[in-house]
């Protein structure tokens, strides 16, 4: 048996059973005992009475069908049969009310744990047997809906998929019920409520709809989503685009919600559904690589042209420690870059000023690295574009603080910067290092973080602060950043952790 702690058989039910999980057997189980059962003794009139239990009435019940000992619950699921029967339009909707509102009515209903199994019965009961197929419908639908937000209780489940299985073979929204039911069952259904436009889409049967995902070097990508898909689902989809097949490797790259012009508003869990956080226009969906763990490989166009622009747009942002004194290498770096680009003509000055990060352009001999570059061009004129692309990654794989989120730090607790430090983060730590001398200042293990708190800027208009408490119970530590983007890395650190422990 699977008992769950809100169902406890009826008292006069059957002493055995057959365990086919059929909603009659549910019914004779934990439903209230009908009269007519009372005292019969006639095989079939028993037979008949059961089956009216699970099947659709035009009358509503006057008291729940599950039997519960909690009077409010009862007169609530009497309230939930009535607005069922009027989304269905087995009785007339109260003035003033909709489709769309009614449908909220029950979703809400639903939120209390305690109802949703009454609820499941009821529009099972209701769409079993309907005599008129365009309510019946409509009653589905709900259904439908009802398996994409709230599961039911482990001891009805395998009675609700046992139904779902038998209706599927002529019912279309049937499927769409198990499938959905799926995807609760395994990512925890989709608890925020819709807005009134997607309920509206929804019941005209418009529930797919466009995403658009953008990527690095202003690549999109186009995807058809629906009501309950996730963002795990999506990220699958898109990294299967790129020829990303190995689940680990999957993993390491992450959806973005991004607000305006470029704020990140956050990291998105694999579990989230994406309806529910898409839900202003100022936001838009982005995704680059977070982890670099797994080997790279450079067996699929997408695949590298994405590669080359995230780390190319960290270079150029001097998020890759290299020295002013490494003139080879800069030049190196600056060869693929304009082999990149699969230009014929020669490099101006003006092309070798955007080849090297900013922070170094005043410091280099410009002359000098234009030469190299040069030699260096000659030396790799027989590199196709995805060629170059490739070796710019492998040679920019060697630098200090590849493979990390790098954000600009203007102030440590306890430490003298010199000047504005670099911190990186990974899935295992992060750490602070000097951006001139590549010193490395510290390092915190992120499995050790037991809280993070934002501080508000120490003066006017300066930037806010993130604090770390980590370290053990017998040894704790403190330490704290401060840095324009501290929200961002509170939010990076928590993903980061959070998918450390969980899987899709």
């Amino acid at each position: 048996d699977l008992e769950a702690p809100s169902l406890h058989p009826s008292a006069g039910s059957l002493s055995t059973y057959s365990h086919n999980y059929s909603m009659q057997e549910f019914a004779l189980r934990f439903f209230r005992e009908p009269r007519t059962l009372l005292h019969s003794t006639d095989g079939d009139a028993k037979v008949k009475a059961t089956d009216s239990l699970v099947q659709y009435t035009k009358v509503p019940i006057q008291e729940s069908l599950i039997s519960f000992s909690d009077e409010d619950k009862n007169k609530q699921a009497v309230e939930s049969f009535r607005a069922l029967m009027q989304f269905m339009g087995d009785q007339s909707k109260p003035r003033g009310k909709d489709e769309v509102e009614l449908l909220y009515e029950l979703l809400k209903l639903c939120r209390e744990e305690s109802l949703r199994d009454e609820i499941y019965c009821q529009v099972i009961k209701q769409v079993t047997e309907h005599p008129q197929p365009e309510h019946c419908t409509r009653g589905w639908k709900f259904l439908s809906l009802l398996t994409g937000f709230f599961p039911p209780s482990t001891t009805l489940m395998p009675y609700v998929t046992k139904f779902l299985q038998g209706a599927g073979l002529s019912q279309e929204l049937a499927c769409s019920s198990q499938e959905h039911l799926q995807r609760t069952v395994k990512y925890g259904g989709r608890q925020r409520l819709p807005m009134p436009g997607e309920i509206k889409a929804f019941l005209k049967g418009q529930e797919v709809h466009m995403l658009l995902i953008h990527l690095p070097g202003g690549v999109d990508y186009r995807t058809n989503i629906q009501m309950f898909t996730v963002a795990a689902e999506v990220l699958e989809e898109l990294c299967s685009h790129m020829g990303v097949a190995d689940p680990q490797e999957v993993q390491e790259f992450a959806l973005f919600l991004i607000r305006g012009e470029g704020e990140l508003v956050r990291p998105l869990r694999p579990f989230e559904y994406l309806n529910s956080v898409m839900v202003d226009q100022d936001l838009s969906l982005h995704s680059w690589r977070l982890g670099w763990e797994t080997p790279l490989h450079f067996d699929h166009p997408t695949y590298i042209c994405i590669h080359y622009s995230q780390v190319l747009w960290d270079y150029l942002q001097g998020k890759l420690l290299v020295s002013a004194q490494a003139d080879a290498q800069l030049a190196h770096l600056a060869a693929l870059q304009h082999l990149s680009r699969n230009t014929k003509d020669p490099p101006t000055e003006r092309d070798l000023l955007l080849y090297v990060p900013k922070q170094l352009q005043r410091q280099l001999n410009m002359a000098t690295i234009k030469r190299l570059m040069d030699q260096e061009l000659r030396q790799l004129q027989r590199h196709s574009l995805q060629d170059a692309q490739i070796s710019f990654i492998e040679a920019v794989s060697q630098l200090p603080l590849f493979g990390y989120t790098v954000y600009v730090v203007l102030r440590v607790s306890q430490l003298a910067l010199p000047g504005p430090g670099l911190l990186g983060l990974n899935r295992q730590h992060l750490i602070l290092m000097d951006s001139s001398s590549q010193k490395l200042y510290c390092s915190v293990a992120l499995h050790e973080i037991q809280r993070l708190r934002l501080l508000s800027p120490r003066e006017e208009g300066g930037a806010p602060g993130l604090e770390l408490n980590y370290g053990s119970v017998h040894s704790p530590q403190t330490i704290w950043f401060e840095l324009p983007q501290a929200q961002e890395l509170q939010q990076t650190i928590a993903f980061l952790l959070d998918s450390s422990t969980s899987t899709p």
